[in-house]
C-alpha cells in the first residue's frame, strides 16, 4: 500500500473520492476539447479526408479496441494539434519556491505566477507557422512538441500534471474514432466563432454543428 513521506496512506473513502474526481472533474475541459475537434476538423476538410483514409484500415463492423486506437497514429496527431491550438485550460498557476531572475526582473519566492499554456503553444522557436492547423507537426519526421522541455503542456507539466490526462486522451480518441466511423459533420453557417476562454475555451455563442449519419452506418 502506497504511503506519502509522512507515512500516511489513502483510505477507501479517499480512493472513492479520487475516482469520482477523475470521472467528473474533467467534464467541462473534455467537452471543450471535443467541441474544438469538431470545429477545427470541419474547417479543414483535407484533414478529415486523411482521418477517414486511416479509419478504412479497420472494419466498421468491429467494435473499437485498444489495439485499433494505438494504430490510429494520424488521429493522435490531429488530437494533439487540437489541444495545441485550443488547450482546454488556458493557463496554470504555480507558487515560486525559490527566487529567480527572468529577463531582468526578480521573481520573489512565495509569489504566485501564471503560466499561459496558449502562449506557450505559440512559441515560434518550437512551432513553425504556429497559427496554422497542421497535425503533421507531430509526425515522426518533425516531432515539434519534443523540441523544448515543457513546450507542449495541454495538461500542464511537472509533478502536478493533470491526473486524468491519459483518461481524457482515451475518451477523445474513442469519441473521434466513433464520429469518423459513423457521421459526417459541418458547421452551421452564420455563427460567431470568436473564442472566449472562461470558464473553458468555446465560441462566444456556443458551437452549432450539423451531424448526419454516413450512408451504410
Amino acid at each position: 500500500q502506497a504511503r506519502d513521506d509522512e507515512g500516511n496512506s489513502l483510505s477507501l473513502d479517499d480512493i472513492q473520492d479520487q475516482v469520482i474526481l477523475l470521472l467528473f472533474a474533467g467534464h467541462e475541459t473534455l467537452t471543450s476539447a471535443i467541441a474544438s475537434f469538431c470545429l477545427l476538423t470541419a474547417q479543414h476538410p483535407d484533414v478529415v479526408a486523411h482521418l477517414r483514409a486511416e479509419q478504412q484500415q479497420f472494419s466498421g463492423s468491429e467494435p473499437l479496441s485498444m489495439e485499433h486506437l494505438k494504430q490510429m497514429t494520424y488521429l493522435e496527431q490531429v488530437l494533439k494539434e487540437v489541444l495545441r491550438i485550443i488547450p482546454p485550460v488556458s493557463g496554470i498557476f504555480r507558487r515560486v519556491i525559490q527566487s529567480f531572475e527572468f529577463n531582468g526582473y526578480l521573481i520573489p519566492q512565495g509569489w504566485t505566477i501564471l503560466c499561459q499554456i496558449t502562449q506557450t503553444h505559440k512559441d515560434q522557436e518550437v512551432y513553425r507557422d504556429h497559427q496554422r492547423f497542421d497535425p503533421d507537426r507531430f509526425g515522426r519526421d518533425r516531432t515539434e512538441d519534443k523540441q523544448k522541455t515543457f513546450g507542449y503542456i495541454p495538461f500542464g507539466g511537472g509533478l502536478r500534471e493533470c491526473l486524468g490526462r491519459e483518461f481524457a486522451k482515451l475518451e477523445m480518441r474513442i469519441f473521434a474514432a466513433q464520429l469518423l466511423r459513423d457521421y459526417e459533420w459541418k458547421l452551421v453557417p452564420g455563427q460567431d466563432l470568436e473564442m472566449v476562454v472562461i470558464p473553458t475555451p468555446h465560441p462566444r455563442d456556443g458551437l452549432k454543428v450539423k451531424f448526419s449519419r454516413k450512408v451504410g452506418s
